[in-house]
């Protein structure tokens, strides 16, 4: 009798294994195949990247890739080594610089149920549940207090550094915790699912409107199943519906755009753009309120589109646009792109600076040239609303704005690089062992801009940030404090 119950016990212990160990998470990379993904991954980003030691000296950066090698000693599974190499390359301190899940891996995801089975947000530190799909224990405006017995504020401490950010702005960060669209699910279910194991159930204890501490147990879902969490106001994902406009009083006008994004879903900006000009110009609006608070950036077309609109005299944008290198010898097999000529670049569209980066000749990109305003363009006062969450395409373009034009900014601090990205084309380096695929930015631009310090985004000439009072009595203290300054 205990013979046969010590085999059973046994036989149900190696199928846990089995089945645990068939996730492509788990599969083991040798030593050497590790570490020879990791010699790659260092010779192409300390080559090609242009913003390599940017705000890294290095020391820093040598230091990290040895960190690295050192967490691949005796090998390493590849959910270990994906999470290794995210943690290495935020010391580049680029939001454009980060790695993404082996193919087989991404599939698995797509099937297996490791998110939370609602959506979220977090204000001020402290989590908040914002959308549930029906049926569900757990209500919106619930606080997060644990999840599996973990506290969320040391979760939330474990994956923080995994999210890449621009410079020294760790505030930008907060956005990607909950919820990323560069991620499959916000950094707690991306990476925290790579970081520890999760059960098929999990179990969270949430904080009521009245204090009372409730805890729930519920099965965790799929990313199909996460992703049809519908929330009252949901992020566009696609420019061609991401911008609302409304007239405010008799003077002023509120203009939201969410975001740039114009190459899954293409639209021309014009046909966006022209209707609302036209009417503020027709209704001669003197202020305009220019909502940016959920853009993280996107498409040159739809930002650029916009910015004429919004400058007065004619200018120049970006002042240029700066590879690290146009030689590629030994990287092509590893290196893809939308664009091919990103690999093997025509010599004659740079020429070679003195350090021995090389410039992009303003022939062969349309935003080194001179921009002109639009016909309708709006000379009024300006009010631009900015977050933590602004970064790139949207952090640039509030930048330039705020140097060509008397624009008053509100909100919070922003993410991004005002002094200029690097980004615009980027490389996608397969390692040929783990399958990881990390994004290398082409171009560094440097802006027409003043007055940033680099490395330190947007600072608001009035703050106004969120609170956990307000959001939970549904107030919008920058929308509030901008139509005050709009209409005094």
């Amino acid at each position: 009798m205990l013979k046969n119950f010590i085999i059973l016990l046994f036989t149900a212990s190696l199928s846990v294994c089995i089945a645990h160990a068939s996730s492509p998470a788990d599969r083991m990379l040798s030593e050497e195949q590790a570490l020879a993904d990791i010699n790659l991954m260092e010779e192409a980003y300390s080559r090609i990247h242009p913003g390599y030691t940017r705000y890294a000296s290095e020391e820093d950066m040598a230091a990290a890739w040895d960190r690295l090698r050192q967490a691949a000693r005796g090998g390493i599974s590849v959910g270990e080594f994906y999470i290794e190499t995210q943690r290495t390359l935020t010391v580049i301190s680029c939001d454009h610089t980060k790695v993404e899940l082996p193919r087989d891996l991404r599939e698995d995801r797509k099937i297996t149920p490791v998110y939370l089975p609602f959506k979220w947000i977090v204000v001020q530190g402290r989590g908040f549940i914002t959308a549930t799909p029906e049926a569900s224990p757990f209500s919106r405006l619930d606080e997060i207090i644990t999840i599996d017995d973990k506290p969320l504020e040391k979760i939330i401490g474990e994956v923080s550094p995994l999210i890449p950010v621009d410079g020294f702005t760790p505030w930008a960060r907060r956005g990607g915790i909950a919820q990323s669209g560069e991620f499959m699910g916000g950094a707690v279910d991306h990476f925290g699912s790579l970081i520890q194991q999760p059960q098929p159930e999990v179990t969270v204890v949430v904080r009521k409107s009245d204090g009372q501490e409730i805890t729930h147990v519920a099965s965790r879902v799929t990313f199909e199943a996460y992703s049809a969490i519908k929330e009252p106001d949901q992020p566009a994902r696609n420019f061609k519906d991401a911008v609302t406009f409304e007239l405010i009083g008799d003077d002023a006008a509120y203009l939201r755009v969410d975001t740039f994004v114009n190459y899954r879903q293409p639209v021309s900006p014009d046909d966006i753009y022209d209707p609302i000009f036209d009417a503020l110009k027709e209704e001669n609006r003197s202020t305009l309120i220019l909502d940016l608070r959920r853009n993280g950036g996107g498409s040159t077309d739809a930002s650029n589109g916009l910015a004429r609109r919004l400058i007065t005299e004619k200018m120049r944008f970006v002042t240029e646009a700066r590879v690290a290198t146009i030689d590629h010898s030994g990287l092509e097999q590893y290196l893809s792109t939308w664009d091919d000529r990103a690999i093997n670049p025509p010599r004659v569209a740079f020429r070679k600076n003195d350090d021995g980066t090389f410039s992009l000749r303003e022939l062969f990109d349309e935003g080194l040239k001179v921009m002109r305003p639009a016909k309708n363009a709006f000379a009024g006062k300006l009010i631009i609303l900015t977050s933590n969450d602004n970064s790139s395409g949207s952090t640039n373009l509030i930048a330039v704005l705020k140097s060509a034009r008397d624009a008053v900014l509100v909100g919070e601090k922003s993410g991004g690089s005002p002094n200029g990205a690097t980004a615009g084309v980027i490389l996608t380096l397969t390692l040929p062992h783990s399958g990881i695929r990390g994004r290398i930015p082409v171009f560094r631009y440097f802006n027409n801009v003043q007055g940033f310090e680099d490395g330190y985004g947007i600072t608001p000439d009035v703050s106004a940030s969120m609170t956990v009072e307000a959001f939970l009595a549904d107030e919008d203290p920058a929308l509030d404090e901008a139509i005050r300054l709009a209409t005094q």
